[in-house]
């Protein structure tokens, strides 16, 4: 069940973000686990125990994931061509620490769970708990997730009704084309 809401994140961004492709910005959502994945693929970041969470500084920790997110949002303007974009980006890249900062220590999914690190190994872990029992798990994943979806497909046929009403009336320019 954890994970839902980055996909709500993600697919809400799309009303601000209409020209970024939605799988771009539900990667970018999901961008610090995905560098989660590959730091523990070659131990750089540990686990207990399967599903349990020892070690991630480097990927989940603020200071890191600001840095994960300046990273993101720099490429994405530079390859993306537009400031705009990279904002956004980055900006999602950066919503995961936030959403993770609201569940963790997510105790009702990961028993062993002790917060997000500020910066590196021994620095101060920090949370509001809200995933500490299933109740918070339910409403925090479900909710945010169908909300996002909501926003999602309501942009979506907002997006088609626009693009519909464009071949149905050409500006002008584009009929002198």
């Amino acid at each position: 069940m954890a994970g839902l809401t980055h996909l709500g994140v993600g697919l809400a961004a799309k009303p601000v973000a209409s020209k970024i492709p939605l799988a771009l910005l539900i990667v970018s959502a999901y961008a610090i686990d995905i560098i989660w994945g590959v730091f523990f693929l070659a131990g750089i970041e540990r686990l207990s125990q399967p599903g349990m969470t020892v070690s991630n500084p480097w990927s989940h920790g603020l200071f890191m994931a600001s840095v994960w997110s300046l990273l993101a949002g720099l490429l994405a303007w530079r390859i993306g061509g537009s400031r705009r974009t990279g904002v956004i980006i980055g900006l999602l890249v950066f919503s995961h620490w936030l959403v993770d900062f609201v569940s963790h220590p997510m105790t009702a999914v990961f028993p062993d769970d002790t917060g997000l690190p500020i910066f590196f190994a021994d620095a101060p872990l920090v949370g509001l708990g809200v995933w500490r029992t299933q109740l918070g798990v339910a409403i925090g994943e479900y909710g945010i997730f169908v909300l996002g979806l909501l926003i999602y497909l309501v942009t979506l046929r907002r997006l088609r009704r626009q693009k519909k009403a464009q071949l149905a009336h050409p500006s002008p320019v584009e009929a002198a084309d």
